[in-house]
């Protein structure tokens, strides 16, 4: 039947419903103020560009700002006209009855928009002298406005202007005295306000037109002790409250399209200052206030603001706005509110059809408002989908419980391999699988609360209750912020005892015990396998990976009644929230309705700025500090119980104010009566018989009124007394809930504080000595602490009367405290219940009911419904009741029963039900049965609560698979996609293995089926697919899925008819199952040996295949397997490593050669000659190994060969994985996906890694060897070994020094610097090896300058026994080179290392051949070491180390004479065979200063090493110089004869035979000086120093012929003494310098001193060099 829309009325007016043709253009236009939504646009987007749906990982760069403006109306003035939910609801009245009366109602309402305040549209019914004025304006002879000029702010609440406030539309005969009553409250609201409703502003002189003044705004001052009772002349009373508590929305176009539609409109009401601002915060906000003073209210109204910003820009991306609460009526009804408002505003543009379908669905629908079950929070919205990323844009705004997002969120993550991986995965699968485990406060109070107080009796169960012990539990010791950087998340028991008692006053005293509770509740909580909202929210934040919920975090997080949460849920909850600046937080710490709670705004505050601090967590910070928001004016009660109430707050936060948050003082809109304190009543049995006598038989008390109580036990002991005289809750049931009027029962006599503990309280005040009184009296006050909370919960129930009855002695402090500050009046006795009973109608009655059914009172519902005569409504909460019974029960089969009992009773409301009520209550139900497992009832029934996921999933657990098939089959569209995969995954496992076949058809052909059981991992159902079809090819590779190769080849083998590939396929198996377990440096050969490995089964599946069909490559890769499996240390496998290497494979190679030196030998006894064959081949590798990482010729993983030897898979397009265990995934604790780069960046990383060990590992093996040490100087001297000392040096005969061992030991040393240097070039830079190059050099150095001289010099050395001698050499030089660089005093652990240094490397650097200015980089600053006292005035430079260089690579024996000086003057912890290097490399420089033979050639006679002239260009010296070099040798052989050495040397454990060597190379030098000098005072010195009997002469230079005689006999004795010390030496180091034109012939002085005849300087060299 079409509905009539009666849209003529509204014409006169102006106002005219769109149709549809103009819709779309006006939509922008016509509804909302549209000013800076441009703006919005481009910071939302930055530029105005669109973003994709997808593009959800940004965060939002300039929020947008709520938008809560609503369109002007048409031909309407500019006089903002507001509305007062009383008017409005006489308007929609009188619009139902009337239209034509109601369209004469908006004229005059067109008439005051315009400013028309004249004649009767402008009549005072009270004027200024009573207050603010109220004015009537005469719509009709019998109808009237009742309105006010009033201030408001505007839309964006930047200015506050007039308006026109209506109240409401009345007759003549109602403008009675309500309207002075309401004047002089106004007036109240303070004379700023005053003045400005007062000021008119003219628009039209002379025609009484006027326009709406503007004004900056100013903040509320409206606080009232006017009672809003009116007091009649014949002594009746009359509530005004209604006035105040009236919302005021703005007469725009979308109330007037819900006028014309006949729908009830939820628009935006009119806000105080301090809530619009909360609105237009643009930061992070927290916002305290107690209950009523408007936190929710705001935070809406913000919802609606942004998503309206939103929806006035096209293309724009949705934000998502998540609001979150722990009850699930709370969020049912602000998303009520929210869709409301949202709806509500839209009407504003819809079309003239479009309100008359409007029009006619609010006329048929369904009177059934849905029922919210109030204690299932984990399954509020039931349409949710099961995993938090599944959500989409659609379903934004979400509002939702906690309980139900973390499992959501629970259901998306995976723990990781952590050493808390077992407990953690156990606990996420039961927060998403099992929510019977979960241990709630009721299962708390009901099972495991008994078992404390028989374990823990006495204070525990007397005096805390379940309440607070519970709430200790879950927010001090699980879930508090120390507790969650705590091992398990759990404080121990020391870490709780600590705790502050200011911060957690409530157990102080007896913490010990509590603790020990604690632990009795986790063991009986583990023996049942269950966990808990701490336990739940640590294993989510643990498993939780940074981009677990990336793409799916919002923008915009609202948390409202935050207190009942955990401190560590709001750290998941900021988790969820990209934008930093998006997050509203409110609350009120003073009443927490959940158990757990246990924290104050304060401390979140705190965790969220620190949470934002750490980067464990990758939470963004803001730039802007977060708002903090108090409301304190409370719209609820009046300042009777707010004032009384306050006190009670006053005292928590004096005594304990670190327990509560400290806020401004509450105020009440309106006065009203002090609380009345009930007392005088001393009845012992019964105190208050006489004042409750009055209720007995029909009388009791109404709808809105509440006895509380202390616990159940009380509130039965007043029904058996009285029957069943009113609702009576416990403290704990009234949390959340306020009656007009509340008796609180005997709340001090059963409280479990003493007279004296409450006395404390009136103590302190009294003497205003809070503090001392608090540390007087540490044990009362932890326990008042609760007390008084409770006590604030009980008096803050009360919206308009409290009665307080209390008989007890304990009452009588709290009640003088009252009383010295006037809040409460005293009743005696003489009066019972009569006088203060309401009577209560039906509706109210059933309003009640509706409330405590909300709040889970449903014993209390059943009574208010029975009053309410709605059976219907007491049977739906005996349903509830029923479940709640059955939940509390402990016993399994009266579990059972109870369950299957309110399964039925639900049942049967579904029956009795329409709409979504049915649905309801069919979903009650099926829960019902799940629980009471019974399963297929429980599927049935969630079928017809259209829940099909569920009822699937009952149906699982039943068995019958093939009601899931047809639900799969007939419902696809109800059931989450991941789901449905799983049970059509779980179907076919079912009829495939079980050979069944299902009810319909799964697949559309055997392709599709073969796919499926492919990519679902079903293989064996796969492989008996194939061979039904004769597939054998794909049976092989479904073995190889499974890991079987041994299967395939079989397979192949059996079916290859006489296929020309599938030899070569066998082969390819076989190589992918060998390289799949044998991979780069894995124990290749223990794995090929064992008989249980894959590897080993294929080998053998192989053995006899022709290798000749194979590829080349694969030909020798299956033979490098065997002959690794024979040994892996076979001359085989290197000489295949030298095969790949030769056709490229370098790949292979490596890995070939990785094996053969998977173990190095040990070469510790092994010959000079062995270690150089072991090093040319182990470079060879190591060359492989730096070639691979170098940036020249790295290892790619695009290169299929890498791939195979490293374990490498391609996982995707550009990606790859690695295999679990081989060597690359070693660097990681679970396997990731990585790109081209990054596997090459790993793949060099680790090479480099295995590089650095396998050199390093080597270079250990070559430090160790005794055939490279240095020859023992025990065994040189004495010929034998040393009886007590264990000798790690080498021991060779005499015989057996010579030039060729010398040069392979020096060979040997170049050999390994090269091979460290691949180690080193490889790095990059990446570590520092400069401690390693100095370690070698200084090894090198120790070869070629013996510090046993008969072992060789660098004379000896032969370059063509060097292997790559250039090579080397240069890689040497090279090091030097960096190591000067590098060096440096501060480099250095002291001057004196720093200078050895310098003298080993300038030796080596002049012995390799080196032309480099090693002076300049002893110049710098860091390297110059002064002499200080000890500078010679000979010197050109303050700087020893100079002075070194300058010696040994110019021969400068001035500046080496004065170095050696300093040294053996200052020097501590030398080397001392460094030092007697130096002594000889200075002396070296004197060949031509000497004149043995006084011929004109100085060099002709001359003898000397083979080393002193290997540069023969010496320059000449003075005797001065020659003779200071005496007495520091002096001073050396006086230091190496003395036995106190070691205060200037650092020796080894054989220090006395090194000493001894040392005294003999040092002897032989200055002999061989003496026999070479012919300066009778030189001679005469070096007689001395060796202890010889000196020359009787004087040092002068004409020696008498007897000198002559004493010096030519000294010089034999010095030969003599030379021959002896060479004696028995292979190595003839000694020469004799002959000049060819010598006047006199020289004969041979010794057979063992080979003559060497020159006739220049160039002779010498040419033939020292070919000697070489």
């Amino acid at each position: 039947m079409a509905v009539s829309l009666d849209l003529d009325a509204f014409s006169d007016l102006g106002i005219q419903a769109k149709d549809g043709r103009h819709d779309a253009f006006e939509r922008l236009n016509d509804e909302l103020a549209l000013s800076g939504v441009e703006d919005a646009k481009n910071s939302y987007f930055g530029g105005g560009e669109a973003r994709d749906n997808d593009d959800r990982a940004d965060v939002l760069q300039a929020p947008l700002e709520p938008n809560l403006a609503t369109s002007d109306i048409d031909q309407f003035g500019e006089w903002t006209i507001l509305m007062a939910s009383s008017a409005t609801k006489e308007l929609f009245q009188l619009r139902r009855r009337d239209a034509k009366m109601a369209t004469c109602v908006l004229k005059k309402i067109r008439q005051l928009s315009k400013g028309e305040f004249i004649g009767n549209n402008y009549r005072v019914l009270r004027g200024p002298s009573h207050g603010i004025p109220i004015y009537q304006a005469q719509v009709l002879s019998n109808l009237r406005l009742v309105y006010q000029i009033d201030c408001a702010l505007d839309d964006d609440g930047q200015v506050e202007h007039q308006v026109v406030k209506i109240y409401g539309i009345y007759s003549h005969k109602q403008l009675d005295h309500i309207w002075l009553w309401l004047s002089k409250l106004l007036s109240q609201r303070g004379s700023v306000y005053r003045q400005r409703c007062l000021v008119r502003e003219c628009a039209e002189p002379g025609r009484g037109v006027y326009r709406p003044a503007v004004f900056p705004p100013r903040m509320e001052e409206f606080v009232t002790e006017q009672s809003p009772t009116f007091v009649h002349d014949d002594g009746s009373n009359e509530d005004l409250s209604w006035l105040m508590s009236n919302k005021y929305v703005k007469l725009s176009k979308a109330y007037l399209n819900g006028l014309i539609a006949e729908r009830e409109v939820e628009l935006p009401f009119q806000l105080a200052t301090e809530e619009w601002q909360i609105v237009q915060c643009s930061t992070s906000c927290y916002v305290i206030g107690r209950s009523g003073t408007g936190k929710t209210t705001a935070m809406i109204f913000k919802m609606v603001g942004i998503q309206r910003a939103w929806e006035q820009v096209s293309g724009v991306r949705k934000p998502r706005q998540l609001f979150v609460t722990r009850f699930p009526v709370l969020a049912a009804k602000v998303e009520d509110f929210f869709t409301g408002l949202v709806e509500s505003l839209a009407l504003a543009g819809r079309t003239e059809d479009e309100l008359r379908i409007l029009r006619s669905q609010t006329q048929s629908a369904e009177q059934q408002p849905p029922i919210i079950d109030p204690l299932d929070a984990l399954n509020y919205r039931s349409r949710a989908p099961q995993k938090y990323s599944q959500l989409s844009d659609q379903d934004f705004p979400l509002f939702i419980t906690f309980d139900q997002l973390a499992r959501m969120v629970a259901a998306d993550i995976q723990a990781d391999d952590s050493k808390e991986r077992d407990r953690l995965i156990f606990i996420l699968d039961k927060v998403v699988n099992d929510e019977s485990s979960f241990v709630t406060y009721e299962l708390f109070k009901t099972y495991y609360w008994p078992h404390l107080c028989d374990t823990y009796r006495s204070p525990l169960a007397r005096n805390f209750g379940p309440w607070l012990v519970f709430s200790e539990f879950m927010g001090v010791i699980k879930g508090s912020e120390t507790a969650f950087h705590s091992p398990n998340g759990i404080l121990d028991r020391q870490t709780y005892l600590n705790l502050s008692t200011r911060v957690y006053p409530v157990f102080s005293e007896d913490r010990h015990s509590l603790y020990s509770a604690f632990e009795s509740y986790s063991k009986l909580k583990r023996e049942r396998y269950g966990y808990d909202m701490a336990d739940r929210t640590y294993a989510i934040l643990k498993a939780l990976q940074p981009n677990d919920l990336k793409e799916q975090l919002v923008d915009y997080l609202y948390v409202d009644e935050v207190q009942d949460n955990l401190i560590i849920d709001t750290m998941l909850l900021r988790i969820l929230c990209r934008n930093a600046n998006g997050l509203f937080w409110a609350g009120d710490t003073a009443q927490t309705i959940s158990a757990g709670s246990s924290f104050r705004f304060a401390d979140l505050k705190a965790f969220i700025h620190r949470a934002e601090a750490t980067r464990k967590v990758a939470i963004p910070k803001s730039c802007t500090k977060p708002e903090v928001f108090e409301l304190p004016i409370n719209y609820r009660s009046h300042s009777g119980i707010v004032n009384c109430a306050q006190l009670v707050v006053k005292v928590i936060t004096d005594f304990w104010p670190d327990s509560i948050d400290t806020l401004q003082t509450e105020r009440a809109m309106l006065g009203g009566p002090k609380p009345a304190f009930l007392t005088g009543w001393y009845d012992e049995i019964f105190p208050y018989e006489t004042f409750f006598s009055g209720l007995r038989g029909n009388r009791e008390l109404g709808a809105e009124q509440c006895i509380i109580v202390r616990d159940s036990a009380v509130r039965e002991q007043i029904r058996e007394r009285f029957g069943d005289i009113a609702i009576i809750l416990t403290l704990q049931e009234c949390k959340g809930l306020e009656f007009d009027d509340v008796f609180l029962y005997n709340f001090f006599e059963h409280s479990a504080a003493t007279f004296l503990q409450w006395c404390s309280v009136s103590t302190a005040y009294k003497n205003q000595a809070m503090t001392s009184s608090c540390g007087a009296r540490k044990s009362p006050l932890s326990m008042l602490c609760s007390e008084l909370k409770n006590l604030y919960v009980g008096i803050t129930r009360a919206r308009k009367k409290l009665y307080l009855l209390d008989h007890s002695q304990k009452s009588e402090p709290m009640r003088e405290l009252w009383l010295r500050e006037g809040l409460v009046d005293i009743t005696f006795p003489g009066i019972n219940f009569c006088r203060y009973a309401e009577d209560s109608t039906e509706e109210q009655w059933a309003a009640s009911g509706h409330k405590l059914l909300n709040a889970g009172q449903f014993q209390e519902a059943i009574r208010c419904f029975t009053r309410a005569k709605s059976p219907r409504q007491a049977r739906i909460a005996r349903a509830y009741l029923l479940r709640q019974v059955a939940t509390s029960t402990v016993e399994n089969s009266e579990r059972r029963k109870m369950f299957l009992a309110a399964a039925e009773a639900f049942a049967r409301c579904a029956n009795e039900a329409i709409g979504t009520q049915k649905i309801s209550f069919y979903g009650g139900a099926a829960k019902c049965y799940a629980l009471a497992d019974n399963f297929l009832r429980a599927a049935i029934f969630y079928e017809k609560a259209d829940d099909f996921n569920k009822a699937a999933g009952q149906y699982r657990k039943a068995n019958c698979f093939d009601e899931i098939v047809q639900i799969l089959k007939r419902h696809p569209d109800k059931i989450t996609e991941t789901y449905k995969d799983e049970l059509f995954h779980e179907c076919v496992v079912h009829y495939s293995r079980n050979h069944l076949r299902p009810p319909l058809s799964l697949f559309s052909s055997a392709d599709d089926e073969l796919k499926y059981l492919k990519d679902k991992g079903l293989y064996k159902e796969a492989i008996n697919l194939l061979r039904s079809l004769g597939r054998f090819f794909e049976v092989a590779e479904v073995h190889c899925i499974l890991g079987q190769p041994c299967d395939a080849i079989r397979t192949i083998l059996e079916h290859q008819d006489n296929q020309s590939d599938a030899m070569q396929r066998v082969g390819d198996i076989a190589l992918n199952a060998l390289w799949r377990e044998c991979s780069f440096d894995m124990p290749v050969q223990d794995i090929l040996r064992n008989r249980e490995s894959n590897a080993h089964k294929v080998l053998n599946c192989i053995k006899d295949i022709p290798l000749n069909r194979l590829r080349i490559s694969d030909n020798e890769q299956v033979r490098f397997f065997r002959a690794v499996q024979r040994s892996s240390f076979s001359e085989e496998v290197y000489r295949l490593g030298e095969e790949f290497a030769g056709r490229g494979e370098e790949a292979m190679a490596l890995m070939a050669f990785n094996i053969f030196y998977s173990r190095l030998p040990t070469l510790n006894s092994a010959s000079a000659s062995v270690f150089d064959n072991f090093l040319k081949r182990f470079e060879r590798y190591v060359h492989f190994l730096a070639s691979a990482v170098s940036n020249e010729k790295p290892f790619r993983v695009t290169d299929s060969q890498v791939r195979k030897v490293f374990g490498i898979m391609s996982s995707s397009e550009h990606h790859y994985s690695v295999t679990p265990g081989t060597f690359l995934h070693r660097k990681f604790d679970q396997n990731r996906q990585l790109s081209a780069v990054d596997i090459n960046l790993l793949l060099k990383t680790q090479l480099k890694a295995r590089l650095r060990k396998k050199v390093l590992e080597e270079d250990k093996i070559f430090c160790a060897s005794q055939a490279l040490s240095m020859q023992c100087p025990y065994f040189v001297l004495h010929g034998r070994h040393h009886h007590t000392a264990q000798c790690n040096y080498q021991h060779l005969q005499k015989t057996s020094l010579n030039a060729a061992s010398y040069s392979m030991k020096v060979n040997v040393h170049l050999q390994q610097i090269r091979i460290l240097d691949l180690m080193v070039s490889a790095a990059e830079g990446s570590e520092n090896y400069h401690t390693s190059m100095i370690a070698a050099l200084n090894l090198l150095y120790a070869v070629i300058y013996c510090p046993i001289y008969v072992e060789g010099s660098i004379a000896d050395l032969r370059w063509n026994a060097i292997h790559n001698a250039a090579g080397c050499t240069s890689v040497a030089r090279r090091w030097i080179q960096k190591v000067f660089e590098y060096l440096g005093t501060g480099n250095s652990t002291n001057h004196i290392d720093y200078l050895m240094n310098i003298i080993r490397f300038t030796c080596l650097y002049t012995a390799l051949g080196g032309e480099c200015p090693l002076q300049e980089y002893v110049s710098r600053e860091n390297c110059r070491l002064s002499y200080g006292e000890q500078l010679l005035t000979e010197s050109g430079d303050d700087n020893v180390s100079a002075d070194i260089i300058v010696s040994l690579t110019q021969m400068n024996s001035t500046r080496g004479v004065q170095a050696l000086r300093f040294l053996l003057r200052l020097g501590v912890g030398m080397d001392l065979s460094v030092v007697c290097n130096f002594a000889e490399e200075i002396c070296s420089t004197f060949v031509l200063s000497l004149h043995p033979s006084g011929d004109l050639s100085p060099l002709h006679g001359l003898v000397v090493p083979r080393r002193w002239i290997i540069n023969p260009n010496k320059p000449v010296v003075s005797r001065d110089i020659i003779q200071r070099f005496l007495h520091c040798t002096r001073y050396l052989m006086n230091l190496l004869r003395s036995g106190k050495i070691h205060r200037k040397f650092a020796l080894p454990p054989n220090e006395e035979s090194l000493v001894d060597v040392a005294l003999v190379r040092m002897s032989r030098i200055l002999c061989i000086l003496g026999y070479n000098v012919c300066d009778p005072g030189l001679s005469k010195m070096i007689a001395e120093t060796l202890l010889l009997p000196p020359l009787e002469v004087e040092d002068t230079g004409n020696p008498s012929p007897q000198t002559l005689r004493q010096l030519a006999s000294q010089r034999l004795q010095y030969l003599e003494t030379i021959l002896a010390l060479d004696n028995g030496f292979a190595m003839k180091d000694l020469i004799h310098l002959v000049h060819k034109n010598s006047r006199h012939n020289t004969g041979p002085i010794s057979a063992r001193i080979p003559q060497l005849f020159f006739k220049g300087v160039e002779d010498i060299s040419r033939q020292m060099n070919r000697t070489r």
